[in-house]
């Protein structure tokens, strides 16, 4: 497809109502699953360091007992 100029690009052939928002929401969710899944990461991390501290210290009281 040729657009002439900017403007006849912005206008997508007359479906710009339909196309721009639509890529507006796929922006929007991409990005916010991509901080979803930085922030689940965290959590993960967090939690198994935690895991892994708990069962050190099991490990350690059994040995003393």
């Amino acid at each position: 497809m040729y657009w002439a100029s900017l403007g006849d690009f912005l206008a997508m052939g007359g479906h710009a109502a339909f196309i721009w928002p639509a890529f507006a929401i796929a922006l929007i969710a991409l990005f916010g699953l991509a901080l979803l899944s930085r922030w689940g990461l965290a959590v993960a991390e967090r939690d198994h360091a935690q895991a892994r501290r708990d069962a050190g210290r099991d490990r350690d009281e059994g040995d003393r007992a």
